[in-house]
């Protein structure tokens, strides 16, 4: 059991949550989440808006999502009304 977990997906959307394009990954990162007091994610820019095939976990089940401070006003809020607890990482 970790206290900490740091999770780095593929896909990080509003309405798709945390996706990632495999099954087995997806499953493990599941596991991971599920047994961690905290899990926070770590997001690039490419990463926001965007869903691949497989569902992680839905972006209310989060600690914490840390994006770049460049991230757009619209993509924030969107990923805050989806239950997302949205930090900007300074560039």
């Amino acid at each position: 059991r970790a206290d900490l977990y740091l999770m780095g997906v593929t896909g990080v959307h509003a309405e798709a949550g945390l996706t990632t394009g495999d099954f087995e990954e997806a499953a493990v990162k599941r596991a991971l989440l599920q047994r961690a007091a905290e899990t926070v994610v770590l997001a690039s820019a490419d990463k926001l808006g965007t869903a691949s095939a497989f569902t992680v976990a839905p972006l209310k089940s989060l600690a914490g999502l840390v994006v770049p401070a460049s991230t757009p006003a619209r993509v924030r809020n969107a990923l805050k009304a989806a239950g997302a607890p949205v930090t900007l990482a300074p560039a």
